[in-house]
This record gives structure tokens, C-alpha cells and sequence, in this order.
């Protein structure tokens, strides 16, 4: 099988049996025999026609005599694919991405041969006249531009804006199809900063500091080790986690102590759980929960690894409360599951699958997690909830919601006086999170 092939049927797989596209990737990319340029080529094909979707829609919509949603569903994927090429790649020539795309519909629906063929000279034609280029110009409505052009539902480019303001949205928008970072967090447990710069610069890579956490470095040459930094030696010994800098940033927040008692209600995969274990100097007790007890297995791979030695496992729902855990613990991290919209560049496929009925079900999950989360909470303890998410409903109206149920409540406000923080690809280049500290009087 081709590598064409191979993206074709990972597309099929996301986009119609709701694959995710960070598990299919891997997949594919951990076949042996795989080089390495033809990883990269899969890689790109696959997440450029998932960030792009709607874009090369509007594409084929202009030169097609069908409708979209009236061609098979091969056909229009093998059409996204060619037309990514064409837009996007400029390593392969136009007319060889066309007799790709013919000959892989030659090969899965022979019947739609011409009419692919004819899709793609027409597209072609039209770029010799007018270009490739997105002339936003030519529409009235901005946020509809931003729509079609960067392949967001227009209800999602609403929440940027309401969220970060006009300004701030219009520079985020298009970095939400650019690849984020690669950034790892040292384990101070087995390391420290200097040693493990020192460490990756030895084997040729070039590591910059982030900006947000003590804890994090960005590397910018993955291709050193072909993509595959967790075969370093470094990997395996716990050296580092790799973690977005929006994420440790939520640890860092809650500042947890050796000694403390801390509860982690949503903790797998263990990013988060084995970085409080770290600031903690893996002095204290922390307990890290999750509904999934297979999910909590990575968590004890991930202790194991990084040399964690006080976390506790326990599979339970964090919806419903355990007597015995009131007001028991000093600290709680509730990183609750949401909409994900703040890590629509991870997963592109979030944005096409996520409904209004999604939305509101996790509304009333969030707030059952933070009632519990109160009231496992001890008096003059503090609780951080997080998401990473952009969507108001999902975050300061779910604290506002709390602090009317609780007086007892305060906002502990960050070193900038904000009551909540909202993280972007505009700071560092990080991901989407919001987070808020709650104090218990």
C-alpha cells in the first residue's frame, strides 16, 4: 500500500467512523518499514485535509457539477487530498498529484475516474488565471472568511472572538492550522534544566527555554531523531514528559507542596497527575482518579517512568461522591473533560465533530465534578479547575455558577490580578486553556 493510500483510509476512518486522529496516526507512523519521508508526506496529507476540510469544499464546490455531500465518500476524500497538494505542498508537481488522485480512484471507484480527472484540470485551469490565493477581500463578512478559509464551523470563530476579542482572534484564528510546538517538561525528579539542555544539545538538538513554565523546552528539530524522540535514551530513563506549556501552567497555578494532600479527579493520562508528584518532590500524597481504569494504567507506566513514587490510583467516577473523601485533601487539580476547542490544532477533527448537545452534556458533567470537588475540598484549601477549552459556559460562567452555590469560595486571582486565565497560541505558542483558582474560607 501506498502512502496515498494509506492517508486515504485514515481520513475514511476519522471522518466517517470517528477515528481519532492522534491514535491513527501513530499507528501508521510505528510500521518499521515506514521511511521517513513518507511519514512526513502521511502526516502532512492527513492533517492538512483535516484542518483544511471546509476550505477544500468550498474548492471543489466552485469546479464540481455535484454536490459534495452527494459524492462518495472516497471520491471526495481522494478530491481533498489532490487539492491539499496542489494548494498547500510545493514539492510534488501539479500534474503528478492529478494522476495520483486518478489512479487511486482507479483503484477504489473506477466509475468516478473522469470526473475527478475533470475536477482537478478545472481547479488547475483556474489557478493559471487567478492564482492561489484567498482574497479575503471580496467578502463583506470577516468572520465568514475566517470560516471558510481556515476550515472553522462559524459558530467556533464566534467563541475566539467573544473569548479573546476582535483582535487577538484574528491573529489566533489562522495559527489554529499551524503544527503547535513540540514541548517537553524536564522531570526535576531525575534531572535538572541545564543537564537535560545540556543532554539534548549533545545529540544535536537545538532546545529553547519556554516562557510560560520553569519546566518546559521547546524543540524545533525533531527531524534529528526522525520524529521519534522517545527512543533517546532519555525517554525511557525520565528524563522528560512531553506536554504542552498550557498544561504545566495549570499545575504550576495550583502550586502544590511537598507534604500536601492533593487530589487529582480527572487524572489520566498522568501529564498533569506526575507533575504535581514532581513540584512535590514526591513528598505528600496524591491520589489520581479517572472513570477508566485502562486509562489509569498509563498513569502508572508514566509514574514508573519518571521515578514517581506518591501516586495513588483509584478508578472512580468523579461525579459521585465518596463519603469519606470531605473536605480531606489540601489541594485539588479538577482538569475537566470539555469541548476542547483551545486544542483544535492537536485534533483537527474536533471542530467537525463536536455538537450543541455535546456541549451542554459537559456543562452539567463539569458542574457535578466541581460540587464534588468543593466538597472534597479541605477549608483553606484550594481547588484549580482547568479546561482546554475557549467556550464561556464551560468556564467563567461554571465559576460563577459555583461561587453563587458557595460563598465560601474565592477567586484567587494570578500575578497579572486576572480572576480567570485564558492561555493562547499567542503566549508561546501554547494551547487554548483557561484555568481559575478557588481558595475554601
Amino acid at each position: 500500500m501506498n502512502i496515498r493510500q494509506q492517508a486515504l483510509e485514515t481520513l475514511l476512518r476519522i471522518n466517517y467512523e470517528g477515528a481519532y486522529s492522534n491514535l491513527e496516526t501513530k499507528k501508521v507512523l510505528s510500521t518499521k518499514d515506514l521511511k521517513a519521508e513518507d511519514g512526513r508526506l502521511y502526516l502532512n496529507i492527513v492533517y492538512g485535509c483535516l484542518q483544511n476540510r471546509s476550505y477544500l469544499d468550498y474548492i471543489i464546490k466552485q469546479q464540481s457539477s455535484k454536490p459534495i455531500k452527494e459524492l462518495h465518500k472516497e471520491v471526495s476524500e481522494i478530491l481533498r487530498m489532490a487539492i491539499y497538494q496542489i494548494y498547500f505542498l510545493d514539492k510534488i508537481p501539479d500534474y503528478a498529484i492529478v494522476n495520483e488522485a486518478v489512479n487511486l480512484t482507479l483503484e477504489v471507484q473506477p466509475q468516478a475516474k473522469g470526473f475527478v480527472n475533470g475536477v482537478l484540470r478545472n481547479i488547475m485551469r483556474k489557478i493559471e488565471k487567478v492564482g492561489k490565493d484567498f482574497k479575503f477581500e471580496n467578502w463583506d463578512n470577516e468572520k465568514e472568511a475566517l470560516s471558510i478559509r481556515y476550515s472553522l464551523p462559524i459558530w467556533i470563530v464566534y467563541k475566539y472572538y467573544e473569548t479573546y476579542g476582535d483582535e487577538a482572534a484574528e491573529a489566533i484564528i489562522p495559527l489554529l492550522n499551524e503544527k503547535p510546538p513540540f514541548t517537553i517538561r524536564c522531570n526535576t525528579l531525575k534531572t535538572t534544566m541545564e543537564e537535560l539542555m545540556n543532554d539534548l544539545k549533545a545529540l544535536g538538538v537545538e532546545p529553547v527555554k519556554g516562557s510560560l513554565s520553569s519546566n518546559a523546552i521547546h524543540i524545533s528539530n525533531l527531524g534529528v531523531f526522525e520524529n521519534s524522540i522517545e527512543e533517546t535514551p532519555l525517554y525511557p530513563n525520565g528524563h522528560f514528559a512531553i506536554q504542552d506549556q498550557a498544561a504545566l501552567v495549570t499545575v504550576d497555578r495550583l502550586d502544590p507542596k511537598p507534604g500536601d494532600r492533593v487530589l487529582d479527579m480527572c487524572a489520566a493520562p498522568g501529564g498533569k497527575t506526575t507533575y504535581l508528584s514532581q513540584l512535590m518532590e514526591n513528598k505528600g500524597v496524591i491520589v489520581g482518579r479517572d472513570v477508566s481504569s485502562n486509562r489509569l494504567k498509563l498513569i502508572v507506566e508514566a509514574s514508573n517512568r519518571l521515578g514517581c513514587t506518591n501516586i495513588v490510583v483509584e478508578a472512580q467516577d468523579g461525579c459521585e461522591l465518596q463519603e469519606k473523601d470531605r473536605e480531606s485533601f489540601d489541594k485539588i487539580l479538577l482538569d475537566a473533560p470539555c469541548s476542547g476547542l483551545g486544542v483544535i490544532r492537536r485534533k483537527p477533527e474536533i471542530r467537525y465533530h463536536i455538537t450543541k448537545k455535546d456541549r451542554k452534556e459537559l456543562v452539567k458533567i463539569q458542574f457535578d465534578l466541581l460540587e464534588n470537588a468543593v466538597a472534597c475540598l479541605k477549608h483553606g484549601g484550594e481547588l484549580l479547575y482547568s479546561t482546554c477549552t475557549i467556550n464561556r459556559d464551560e468556564n467563567e460562567n461554571q465559576i460563577k455558577n459555583i461561587l453563587i452555590n458557595h460563598p465560601e469560595l474565592k477567586v484567587v486571582p494570578d500575578e497579572q490580578g486576572n480572576h480567570f486565565t485564558q492561555t493562547s497560541p499567542l503566549m508561546d505558542l501554547s494551547d487554548g486553556f483557561f484555568m481559575c483558582l478557588l481558595k475554601k474560607e
